[in-house]
This record gives C-alpha cells, sequence and structure tokens, in this order.
C-alpha cells in the first residue's frame, strides 16, 4: 500500500453513530477481528480478548446498560456552561432525545464487539514490572495498548466498506459484566457497533498540522496559556459539532 491509499483509509474511517440493519458477513468480522489482534501492545502482550455480540436480547441489554450511563453523562454535562460542552449534550433539556440520537444511534447495528482487556497481562510487559497492575505506569501502557487495538479495529472495518464507532464504557461496569459474564479481573474496555453506514458522514475535521508541529525543540509562541486554552477548547468543540449533528439530520457533516 502506498501512502496516498493509507491516507485515503484513515480519512475515510468515520465514528458511525447510525447503521443499517443489513446483516455483516461472519467473515467479516473475522477478518477485521485477525487484523486487530496485530495491533501493537507493551513487550507484545496482546491484552485483550473479544465477545462478538449478535443475538438480539444480549443487545438490547448492553444497550440498555449504556443507557444509564448515558443519563448520568448527561447531568454531569449539564454542570459546564453550553459552549464547553460535549456537543452531544450541547441541546435544550426539551430536546434530550436529540443526545440519545448523536450518543446512542448505535442501537440498531447488526453486530456489536465487546473488547475486554486483562491486566494481570501487563506483566509481560518489560516496561511495567512493578507487580502492581494498578500502577500508574502499567494502567498507561495498558490504555495506550488498548487504543492501538481500538484504532486497528476501525480501519480493518473501514476497509471492508463497515462504519463503526468507539463506546466507551464508565469505571463502573458492573451492568455490563452481569450481561455479558466476565469475570474479574478482566474489564470491558469498549464496546464497537459494526455495521453499513446510514449515512454518509462527511469529511473529518483537523486542526490545522502546523499547529501542533514543531523541531527540534518545542515552540513557545505555540503553547496554550489559560486563554488560549479556552479559545482551543470552543474551536474543537465547533469542529466536533458536525459530526454528531449529521447522524440526526441536522447538518451534513
Amino acid at each position: 500500500m502506498n501512502y496516498e491509499s493509507f491516507l485515503e483509509l484513515v480519512r475515510y474511517r468515520r465514528s458511525i453513530r447510525r447503521f443499517r440493519p443489513d446483516p455483516v458477513p461472519d467473515g467479516h468480522i473475522i477478518k477485521l477481528l485477525d487484523a486487530a489482534h496485530f495491533a501493537m501492545s507493551g513487550a507484545n502482550s496482546q491484552p485483550w480478548e473479544f465477545i462478538v455480540v449478535k443475538d438480539s436480547v444480549v443487545k438490547e441489554r448492553l444497550f440498555n446498560a449504556y443507557l444509564v450511563d448515558l443519563q448520568r453523562a448527561w447531568y454531569l454535562e449539564q454542570q459546564r456552561i453550553p459552549e464547553y460542552r460535549h456537543p452531544a449534550f450541547n441541546v435544550a433539556n426539551e430536546e434530550r432525545g436529540k443526545t440519545i440520537g448523536m450518543q446512542a444511534g448505535w442501537r440498531e447495528a447488526p453486530v456489536y464487539v465487546a473488547v475486554l482487556e486483562d491486566p494481570r497481562k501487563q506483566w509481560g510487559s518489560v516496561l511495567a514490572a512493578f507487580g502492581d497492575i494498578n500502577h500508574s505506569s502499567s494502567r498507561d501502557v495498558l490504555a495506550a495498548t488498548m487504543g492501538h487495538l481500538c484504532m486497528t479495529i476501525q480501519l480493518a472495518a473501514a476497509s471492508l466498506g463497515l462504519g463503526s464507532q468507539r463506546v466507551d464504557v464508565p469505571s463502573n461496569e458492573q451492568g455490563y459484566r452481569e450481561v455479558l459474564g466476565y469475570p474479574e479481573p478482566l474489564h470491558l474496555n469498549i464496546i464497537v457497533p459494526i455495521g453499513y453506514r446510514d449515512y454518509e458522514p462527511g469529511p473529518p475535521h483537523r486542526l490545522p498540522l502546523e499547529e501542533m508541529l514543531h523541531f527540534d525543540r518545542y515552540d513557545m509562541n505555540k503553547y496554550l496559556r489559560d486563554e488560549d486554552f479556552l479559545k482551543y477548547l470552543l474551536k474543537i468543540r465547533s469542529l466536533g459539532r458536525p459530526g454528531y449533528r449529521v447522524a440526526i439530520g441536522e447538518d451534513r457533516g
């Protein structure tokens, strides 16, 4: 693959928040997970496992567990002034249904991939040999590893013409654990809904590369001081808004 083809794939991969119910071939799911398990991991520790969920009852129970978390997130976001709220939560109280459309529109995805992490496997990483799987350095390596895995899953899905999304779950995961039956000390890292796009998300919105690029030494002229940082937050909120609004038909992406 040349660079142009790779960049085209990276730009095509978007977080899709509404899916067609059309079934996804089992072979496609195996292919994207086969690609994903080649993701980088600390000392090749590979601390992941996958639960492929297609059963409608199990999917519904997982989704309902997520809705409980979404309710908590709603009330937390309302503590911020509107300009700084997450784009999906910056709606009037009487329009809260739009938040569900932007954050939980993945309900109809035909397949969910539940990605589990096993923190014990971090002992396989020579960079985190602390003996305490909750040590901050060990957790940092694990978090980075699972991030590599998530991106690989989504790129592989995009290469197959499929849409996907990263659905993060909270630290209090008892509801998910009861549905999926995984034991301690495993944790549910993310849920990745997989399916065919039900809309076109539009182009990705990114800040200019030159704003975050330095050569040889850090350029202090680009350092975000307090007032600059607030402007940055407003900027990324405006950049992020179309991607959520297009999922409910209020933007072109």
